[in-house]
């Protein structure tokens, strides 16, 4: 656990440091304040109209920065080789794989999360909105990126950049798509489909965009369902993650 621990600090400092970070962090800042200014330009429904831009624009800068970030922690280890000095010593490749997890998250968390919810709400607090579905809203964008940064460490250890890159994108699509109300049911029919659905996570069931954009607050307990079922998402693909970590022959 120290060992995760260690790496996972050395993580959050290449992180911060990596210019595709700063891109999508003046990205973000950048879709927020056009999101005001296309609310504006709307006749009627302004205000939601401004949250439903400014939480798409959240949500797209979570999803490209579990999927870039990732690659760029995981991948880049292994393609310059300096992965092999650093298992050389004490140090297992599940505690690498952890620890390059978990300091993704944080600065997930305390960056992407945190300052992209405190610039919403300044940008809204002359609005009159209700915080709290908005907060909600957030908060299940948060644990949606985290399965997606899962999904990404999974597809880093058995194939390349690129590869990586298309396979975490299908499956954030796929995950949306086939499980949204008007399609399920004509995907469900088709044959094969329900094998392929099976090992796809259910990401539709964090969307509440269209609730805080309403100002409909949701009941604590489906929160607190939609987390546990990411958290048993996130440990499944961590697990397959280490498991084939674990057999990969690595480059010296």
């Amino acid at each position: 656990m120290k060992q995760a621990l260690h790496i996972s600090w050395i993580a959050v400092r290449e992180l911060i440091y990596e210019r595709v970070f700063h891109l999508l962090f003046s990205f973000i800042g950048l879709a927020l304040i056009l999101s005001i200014l296309l609310g504006q330009l709307t006749y009627g429904e302004q205000t939601k109209l401004t949250i439903d831009f400014m939480l798409g624009s959240a949500h797209i800068a979570m999803i490209l920065f579990s999927i870039f970030m990732g690659i760029s922690l995981f991948q880049r280890e292994l393609q310059m080789g300096s992965i092999s000095m650093l298992l050389s010593k004490p140090v297992s490749r599940t505690s690498f794989l952890a620890g390059k997890y978990l300091g993704q998250i944080l600065v997930q968390l305390g960056v992407m999360l945190a300052i992209t919810g405190i610039i919403i709400l300044s940008l809204l607090r002359f609005e009159g909105v209700q915080y709290i579905p908005i907060l909600q809203a957030l908060l299940l964008m948060f644990f949606e990126s985290c399965i997606v940064t899962a999904i990404t460490y999974f597809f880093s250890v058995n194939s390349g950049s690129i590869t990586t890159a298309l396979s975490s994108f299908v499956m954030f699509v796929i995950g949306h798509y086939s499980f949204s109300s008007s399609h399920s049911k004509s995907l469900s029919s088709k044959p094969g489909t329900e094998i392929i659905l099976s090992l796809v996570p259910n990401l539709e069931i964090f969307n509440l965009k269209t609730f805080a954009s309403y100002g409909v607050t949701t009941s604590n307990l489906e929160i607190i369902l939609s987390m546990s079922y990411a958290l048993i998402c996130i440990v499944m693909f961590l697990v397959a993650a280490a498991l084939t970590f674990h057999r990969k022959d690595i480059l010296t």
